[in-house]
């Protein structure tokens, strides 16, 4: 990614507010380790903090070119092997989940905008895939969500709800959301992250 090769060395070690136990740095060795990881079917593990902790202390004294160059070659190769059809394993097919989670976490992390929509709004259809009691209308579309709760109608954005779904979302932010029925917003700002919830607002 151009904007992270530019980066200053305070900038790679600057802490991720989405990920606040990683550098930037940290964040992008991670996403080059998954790609490597995915081709190398090490998936023991995976996606676990110490499978991921493995990830980011191969490269942590690695100039971020060569991490850079280490995503690129392993993101070709990993591409292919989804495209030959010889794998079926759900994490290794749909690698855009995680990654436009992170890729999400670094533009905020670094102030370069948002990643492509195609890629956070195919992690939403991944995620929100099956029937649930919380209907939430975004200008993208109408999605449901949850398992247990209240039934409940909402509306934001289509990058809120996928922040939130991955927990980058406080609470605070999501009972801010257009709620036809106010009384259930507490009860789903708590429940409706699939991933450990930020307890501070995230603004990315």
């Amino acid at each position: 990614m151009a904007a992270v090769k530019e980066l200053s060395a305070d900038d790679l070690d600057r802490q991720v507010p989405a990920c606040p136990q990683w550098s930037v740095h940290n964040l992008v060795s991670h996403l080059t380790g998954v790609a490597v990881d995915f081709v190398a079917g090490n998936l023991a593990g995976a996606p676990r903090p110490p499978w991921t902790a493995v990830q980011v202390e191969a490269r942590r004294n690695l100039p971020i070119t060569a991490v850079l160059d280490e995503w690129a070659t392993a993101g070709s190769a990993l591409e292919r092997l989804i495209v030959s059809g010889s794998t079926s394993h759900p994490l290794v097919c749909n690698p855009y989940v995680d990654n436009a989670t992170h890729e999400a976490d670094l533009h905020g992390a670094i102030g370069s905008g948002r990643p492509p929509a195609e890629d956070w709004l195919a992690a939403l259809d991944w995620m929100l895939d099956e029937p649930g009691p919380l209907t939430v209308i975004t200008p993208d579309g109408t999605y449901v969500a949850g398992s247990n709760g209240p039934m409940a109608v909402v509306r934001t954005t289509s990058y809120d709800l996928f922040r939130a779904i991955f927990g980058r979302r406080s609470t605070s932010q999501i009972l801010e959301w257009d709620w036809e029925t106010p009384e259930h917003a507490t009860t789903w700002s708590l429940d409706l992250a699939r991933l450990p919830q930020t307890p501070i607002p995230l603004n990315d």
